[in-house]
């Protein structure tokens, strides 16, 4: 946000840079005021009429503070060593592979958790699909802004965004699967 306030702060003083310019110029000739316009012509202007053209120098260089400002607040530049620190709508599932560990799991010594897990009915199952299709539609709103607000030379956000883009489409497609089993079940 503050590099847009240097982005806005720079384009006002070059306006005001160039009005002033050209107000000095129509003073000398209408010539030197249609030169202003011209590629080159207010450098030509401030190398001929330097006193003349003085009174814009100020906003000038304002001008090239206020650029050079706008590049050091920049959206996405990080002087972080570690870079940035992105997270992800969807965390890592339990059956991905987190890491670089050659270790083979070590089974557990619980007794089946599974077996000892009562089913859930059919009317439960289909309100526990109901819940998730509403939170999937809460995260497919979330991805909408994001993707809105991506920059295309943000490469790693664009990287994360795929990433949660191809989560929530998995999650979808199983959601939705579901679902249509549910529906054929009644």
């Amino acid at each position: 946000m503050v590099s847009f306030v240097f982005l806005g702060l720079a384009i006002v003083c070059a306006l005001i840079s160039r009005v002033l310019l050209l107000m000095a110029a129509i003073d000398i000739s209408v010539w030197w005021a249609l030169g202003v316009f011209l590629p080159f012509g207010p450098l030509f202007f401030r190398l001929n009429y330097p006193e003349q053209a003085r009174n814009s120098y100020l906003f000038r260089v304002a001008t090239l503070v206020c650029i050079f400002g706008f590049v050091v607040m920049r959206p996405g530049l990080n002087f972080s060593p570690g870079g940035s620190r992105r997270t992800t709508l969807f965390a890592p599932q339990a059956t991905q592979t987190v890491g670089y560990a050659m270790e083979k799991p070590v089974p557990s010594k619980k007794t089946n958790s599974a077996a000892a897990a009562p089913t859930p009915t059919l009317d439960q199952r289909r309100a526990a699909n109901a819940r998730e299709l509403e939170r999937l539609r809460d995260v497919n709103e979330q991805l909408k802004l994001r993707k809105r607000d991506l920059l295309h030379s943000d490469t790693e956000s664009n990287r994360v965004y795929a990433i949660d883009l191809a989560s929530y489409n998995d999650a979808l497609a199983k959601v939705t699967a579901e679902r249509n089993a549910l529906a054929i079940a009644k």
